[in-house]
């Protein structure tokens, strides 16, 4: 057995400061750290009779060898085929005492896996003995019959989410063209069939033996419970397990554009050409990421932006209009996408979307438009947090990412400082001309040859 916790609690409440003028919430977590390195968090919320329990990883398609596309997300569904004591799998259990449909699943990103649920207050205890036993007793069941029916679930996932579905393909693409092989972010999250296919019972063992130990993990457990309670049931079921060697943190370089990259995808799903452009941007928490974020709303991330308004509604030349700012661990990307309306042309989308490139990088956004984009940010931050799941998420990926649960408020502030001319400096600094991806995807019936 393990000793009981000790080290250092850290109290933290969240009071924020608000622009114009609701307060914003109040989080009230301490945090504290089991002797085999396990980080715990814990937020009670007596408003509802539900507990949210998520555990995080600090392991993603970052830490994949060359070759081993998509495995990082493979293991996550290995950790729903069952462990030692919790058959035939963590959702019929959870089935059982009333966890609710939505509110039971895991998911994995480029720097990170995690796996949440919602379950009534007094199902704590349960919740937390399906996390430890994954975590501790999963290795002895991986058997070859258990990989290949997970190889062929994230196969399925490939062929129905990518390869068809309009413009799926569009996406690995552009994976493929801003972290080329041998990149860990290669094929972007989800991996190449033949890849998946060939990962062994072994490959699986040694994934796990290397990240998936208390020592790489947060554990964040939000509502309606009792703390005292809360610390006696972590320690009974994680305090045991062993912590593994320390995690070394993937240290390869972004893979840098040097030139203007042109490429045309032929998709057979796709009905409408479509075209997008793509640049090099910041990693996460980088101090120039929310004006890249406000850029991109401003650009195409409502109704009432500048490409949306000039393309989707004056001249009809698109159906869809989008921009979006990706900060991940290894480097970012900036990306806009313009999906022709039908009878018209891919060729027709680049030059509204260059116009308003330029415009933006000569005069820069309105102090309007800046700060609608950070109202937009700051009150979709706002309401996640109200909701105990995205609140257990919010609090692990802080502490994940910058070792602090308590940053909201720092968050919230750094976009509240975001101004117009912010905004036209990471349009200047990010978005060259001479150094993007031009990538058009057309109807494979219309891919001239």
């Amino acid at each position: 057995m393990s000793k009981p916790g000790r080290l250092t609690v850290v109290l933290g409440a969240l009071a924020l400061a608000v622009t114009a003028r609701a307060a914003d919430p109040t989080i009230a977590f301490e945090k504290y750290q089991l002797a085999n390195g396990l980080t715990v968090i814990l937020s009670p919320d007596h408003r509802l009779p539900q507990v949210a329990v998520n555990v995080w990883y600090h392991v993603g398609a970052a830490n994949q060898s060359p070759g081993r596309s998509g495995f990082a997300h493979l293991f996550e569904h290995m950790m729903f085929s069952g462990s030692k004591h919790v058959q035939p799998s963590p959702f019929k259990v959870l089935e059982t005492i009333g966890a609710g449909s939505g509110s039971v699943n895991g998911s994995t990103s480029f720097d990170r896996t995690n796996y949440y649920e919602v379950v009534p207050s007094n199902e704590l205890a349960t919740a937390l003995w399906i996390e430890s036993d994954r975590l501790g007793f999963l290795l002895e069941t991986l058997d070859a019959r258990k990989l290949q029916v997970q190889r062929d679930v994230v196969s399925n996932e490939r062929r129905q989410s990518y390869e068809n579905r309009p413009f799926g393909l569009t996406f690995l693409k552009l994976c493929d063209l801003l972290y080329p092989s041998p990149h860990p972010y290669y094929q972007c999250i989800i991996g190449s069939i033949p890849e998946i296919q060939a990962a062994s019972v072994e490959d699986l063992k040694g994934f796990f033996r290397e990240f998936y130990g208390p020592q790489n993990a947060s554990l964040a457990i939000v509502g309606d419970f009792d703390p005292a309670q809360a610390r006696a049931l972590v320690e009974q079921y994680f305090g045991p397990i062993l912590a593994g060697a320390p995690v070394k943190r993937p240290a390869v370089p972004q893979p840098m554009l040097t030139a203007v990259i042109k490429e045309t995808l032929a998709d057979p799903v796709a009905e409408v050409p479509r075209l997008d452009l793509a640049w090099n941007g910041p990693v996460l928490y980088a101090e120039d990421e929310p004006a890249g974020e406000v850029l991109a709303v401003v650009l195409g991330g409502s109704e009432a932006s500048r490409l949306t308004r000039s393309m989707v509604h004056a001249s009809r030349v698109a159906a869809s209009v989008s921009a979006g700012s990706q900060a991940i661990g290894l480097g970012g990307w900036f990306q806009v996408t313009a999906v022709a309306n039908a009878g018209k042309g891919a060729g027709e989308l680049l030059a509204p979307i260059q116009a308003a490139i330029d415009e933006l990088k000569q005069s820069g956004p309105t102090p309007e438009e800046v700060e609608r984009a950070k109202r937009q940010f700051i009150a979709a931050r706002v309401r996640g947090v109200e909701r105990i799941g995205s609140r257990a998420d919010q609090l692990n990926k802080y502490q994940t990412y910058l070792g602090d649960p308590g940053w909201l408020a720092k968050d919230l502030a750094r976009y509240r400082a975001v101004t117009p001319a912010a905004v036209q400096a990471f349009a200047k600094k990010y978005l060259a001309d001479d150094r993007r991806i031009e990538l058009t995807t057309l109807p494979k019936a219309r891919v001239t040859r």
